[in-house]
């Protein structure tokens, strides 16, 4: 190994080293403590109004739907969806 290359290789992991040590060092950022964390959650989380469709009684299946219409003189909405609905996306 050339001359250059122990220094440029030394120098390299002394700034590696640096960084490390300097990193663990520094404190995590004041106000980010799990009560912080638990209430950005809570802010975030859907409001009522924009989980409207908790609200659709849903059937398991299109024979107790059904029924259910029959019941109580409603029409019945077949919807089918590939995917995740629990994410509000259609």
């Amino acid at each position: 190994m050339s001359s250059w290359s122990k220094i440029i290789c030394t120098v390299a992991a002394l700034c590696a080293g640096n960084l490390t040590t300097a990193s663990a060092a520094e404190a995590p950022a004041p106000g980010r403590d799990l009560a912080w964390v638990e209430k950005r959650v809570a802010d975030l989380q859907a409001s009522a109004k924009e989980r409207r469709i908790d609200e659709i009684g849903w059937a398991k299946d299109i024979r107790e739907a059904e029924r259910l219409a029959r019941e109580n003189n409603r029409p019945v909405f077949l919807f089918t969806h590939d995917g995740r609905i629990n994410t509000g996306r259609c």
